[in-house]
């Protein structure tokens, strides 16, 4: 298998369906953890298909550590 055939998959932080921000149309919130499609529209997120990206962010603020809160 090439390289660019292999996909690193995460968990989706609200459902936990796997995911690959790489492959899927999904948010990342951090390198290492995301949201899902759907659960990223459900958080106010919003995708332009045409342009293939996030024109509107999805509320992650409960997911942000202890010190980007403060």
């Amino acid at each position: 298998m090439h390289r660019s055939e292999t996909a690193e998959f995460i968990e989706c932080l609200a459902c936990r369906a796997e995911i690959s921000i790489d492959r899927d149309r999904a948010f990342a919130v951090t390198e290492d953890s995301g949201l899902c499609f759907s659960c990223a529209i459900k958080r106010g997120g919003a995708y332009d298909e045409l342009h293939d990206a996030w024109t509107r962010s999805p509320d992650v603020s409960d997911y942000a550590s202890p010190e980007q809160r403060a």
